[in-house]
């Protein structure tokens, strides 16, 4: 399915290629389930081969958050990894309008939501996630009418 974005959607490739001195190089020397890896001394992002398109867009979006705040100490690893998680869940999935009409519309399956929204389903899963109040009580009135 080709997707057009909206003029007001986040564009993670166009992000990263206003970082002149990175560089992206694909590979298939990541550990398993890896899917990319920023290295800040050799400034360049490695990403996995054989990506499909979503992941591939989350994966750049997620890499150039960890370019854009800077190294950190190894102790910050899991808050940092969260911390960019939840930003880039909220730049690729900003309404939660649509996300409510996706997971409505494929009856509550998050594979095709996640893919009707162009995002795989570990960054659909933390948006869901890391709702906020009122978008939780929006998320539970709309799953409401599906639920039925």
């Amino acid at each position: 399915m080709q997707r057009t974005p909206s003029p007001r959607q986040h564009h993670p490739w166009r992000v990263f290629s206003t970082l002149t001195e990175w560089k992206l190089e694909w590979t298939d020397d990541l550990p398993a389930g890896t899917l990319g890896r920023t290295e800040f001394d050799a400034k360049r992002v490695l990403l996995a081969n054989g990506m499909d398109q979503a992941e591939r867009r989350c994966t750049i979006a997620h890499e150039t958050q960890h370019i854009l705040r800077g190294p950190y100490p190894a102790h910050r690893r899991l808050y940092e990894e969260l911390t960019i998680d939840r930003k880039v869940s909220r730049l690729l999935i900003p309404s939660v309008r649509k996300i409510g009409h996706a997971l409505a519309f494929h009856r509550a399956d998050v594979e095709q939501a996640a893919d009707e929204l162009w995002v795989d389903e570990p960054i659909l899963n933390v948006r869901l996630s890391s709702l906020a109040p009122r978008e939780r009580a929006y998320m539970a009135e709309q799953m409401a009418t599906i639920l039925v």
